[in-house]
C-alpha cells in the first residue's frame, strides 16, 4: 500500500488515508470479513461509489517496517456520501484483528473533520440492530437513534433484521469524544 499525496495521520501505530481505487481490492477483502454474513460489495462497486458526487472514504492501516520485512495490514475503511450540508456513512468496516483498537474511531474522527470543512453539519447512519459492539460505538460517539427501518437487512441465512437510524450534530460537542 502507498499513500496518496495526503499526509497520513499516525497514532498510536494506526495511519488513515483517503480511500482511492487503488486501495478498494483491499476494502472489499475487508468488506466481506466483516459483514460475511450479508452480501458485500466487489471492488469494482466501491469504485463505482466512490464516483458518486460528494463520495469520499479513508483506509486505516497499521504500516509495515521494510527493514523486517513486515507489509502495511489493512484495519479497516470508511465510505461515505455528503450531499449540501448533509452526510451518510455507507458503510464502515473494521478487521476483526483490530477491533477495540480505536480503528474505528480513528476512521470517524478524520471523516467528521473533512465534512466539516465542507460544511456538513449532520452525519447519518445505519446500523442492525444486533450488533450491540457498533451500536454502543456509535452512541459513545454522539449518534442518536433517531428512527427504524424494520427489516432492513437480510442475513444470508434468510433472517431479517431491523436497522437502526442514527444521527450526529457535529457542530455538538460531545464529552469524552475529544473531536
Amino acid at each position: 500500500m502507498s499513500a496518496s499525496s495526503h499526509q497520513p495521520e499516525v497514532e498510536d501505530g494506526i495511519e488513515v488515508v483517503p480511500l482511492t481505487a487503488a486501495f478498494c481490492n483491499v476494502a472489499s477483502a475487508l468488506h466481506a470479513e466483516g459483514f460475511e454474513d450479508q452480501d458485500c460489495w466487489s471492488a469494482d462497486e466501491m469504485i463505482a461509489l466512490l464516483d458518486v458526487p460528494g463520495a469520499f472514504g479513508f483506509l486505516a492501516f497499521a504500516p509495515g517496517n521494510e527493514a523486517e520485512n513486515r507489509l502495511d495490514i489493512p484495519l479497516g475503511f470508511i465510505q461515505m456520501q455528503a450531499v449540501l450540508d448533509e452526510a451518510e456513512i455507507n458503510t464502515i468496516v473494521v478487521a476483526k484483528e483490530a477491533r477495540k483498537r480505536g480503528v474505528a474511531r480513528k476512521l470517524l474522527s478524520a471523516t467528521f473533520d473533512r465534512l466539516r470543512e465542507t460544511g456538513v453539519g449532520r452525519v447519518l447512519l445505519e446500523v442492525a440492530d444486533d450488533n450491540a459492539p457498533a451500536i454502543a460505538l456509535y452512541r459513545d460517539c454522539g449518534f442518536a437513534e433517531i428512527g427504524r427501518r424494520k427489516r432492513y437487512y437480510r442475513r444470508k441465512s434468510g433472517r431479517e433484521v431491523d436497522a437502526l437510524v442514527m444521527e450526529r450534530d457535529l457542530g455538538a460537542c460531545v464529552l469524552g469524544w475529544g473531536d
